[in-house]
């Protein structure tokens, strides 16, 4: 027994002396493994204890666990001045921080806007597929085969036959094969071109389709819906030019310019006009015959009218940017400014 009380003497000896000498957390955690852990000095030790003639066992046990316990305290204190050393003063003075709050991305407060807009016209808000079929991007709005916008160069081509949809024109020709008119439409959402980017483009970008098919509607109708939303959507009174132009599924066909929203609109210097004083922000026209004969909507009794537009476009001017490439960077820096 007295060879027992020893070596419990020394144990404890050597353990005060090994925890004296520790000075960081993982130091710690190995002077508990060999000292505290199930396989440790301290337990195997009082493993030992059962073993022992009966008159010995209880002087010996109560040794062996007065060491086990003085050692546990000693341990946890040594753990609690440890973790206190790493923790910074606190001063409870101190004014909070307000939470960080997420930011709506500048492409969605500018196609909310224009959603608004057209809501307050009566134009209900769709939606079409991304991925999508021949016939809906080309076909129905009077892209034959071998027009140049089925070149491989353009249009993102799917093992399918399937394509990425290069417009929300799409859309349009999906609305008007399911539906009887009339009907006001608007179709935002993204669209994808094969082509290089730069500051001015992007393989991957936002639109906005309009359309609208009743009796009786005429180019006047495009000219009075086309001035008074683009007014609230640039938020600001603009002039508004409509030119001649071609697309192969309105007939006439015009493109929208408004007033440089930029001070230096008049300079030859200004990066948004280029010295005209005009941008062009989207495409429009009476709806061809052939599409609506397409999509078995009858062209005797009904016409209509379609405008496309950038949204990206639109992001731009009303922010004064230049470059496109921004709003897909994902870069916080320049999204949280909005």
């Amino acid at each position: 027994m007295t060879d027992l009380l020893q070596r419990i003497a020394d144990l404890q000896a050597e353990a005060r002396t090994a925890l004296s000498r520790v000075q960081t957390l993982a130091e710690l955690e190995q002077f508990r493994n060999v000292y505290l852990a199930r396989r440790g000095k301290i337990p195997t030790l009082l493993r030992t204890v059962k073993d022992l003639p009966s008159d010995e066992r209880r002087p010996v046990g109560a040794a062996a666990n007065t060491l086990r316990r003085g050692l546990e305290a000693e341990y946890l204190a040594a753990r609690a001045r440890l973790r206190a050393r790493g923790v910074r003063p606190f001063d409870v003075t101190v004014p909070g921080r307000k939470p960080v709050l997420g930011h709506l991305h500048p492409l969605t407060i500018v196609r909310r806007d224009i959603e608004e807009v057209f809501l307050g016209m009566g134009f209900e808000i769709l939606d079409g597929p991304e991925v999508e079929e021949p016939r809906y991007n080309f076909d129905l709005l009077n892209v034959p085969l071998e027009h140049p916008a089925r070149d491989l160069m353009d249009t993102f081509w799917l093992t399918d036959g399937r394509l990425l949809r290069t417009h929300t024109s799409a859309a349009q020709a999906r609305v008007m094969a399911n539906r009887t008119p009339p009907f006001r439409i608007l179709i935002p959402g993204r669209v994808f071109r094969h082509e290089a980017t730069d500051a001015t483009h992007e393989s991957t970008f936002s639109q906005f389709e309009g359309l609208y098919v009743d009796e009786g509607v005429s180019l006047a109708d495009l000219k009075g819906v086309l001035g008074e939303a683009l007014q609230r959507i640039v938020h600001q009174r603009v002039d508004i030019r409509f030119r001649p132009s071609y697309f192969p599924f309105v007939e006439p066909g015009v493109e929208v310019d408004i007033s440089c929203l930029s001070r230096r609109g008049s300079h030859r210097d200004c990066r948004v006009c280029k010295g005209t004083g005009w941008v062009e922000i989207l495409g429009a026209g009476m709806i061809h015959p052939v599409v609506l004969q397409n999509v078995a909507v009858d062209s005797t009794r009904y016409r209509g009218f379609a405008f496309g537009g950038s949204i990206d476009r639109l992001a731009m001017l009303r922010y004064r940017l230049t470059d496109i490439r921004l709003f897909w960077s994902g870069d916080p820096n320049f999204l949280e400014q909005f």
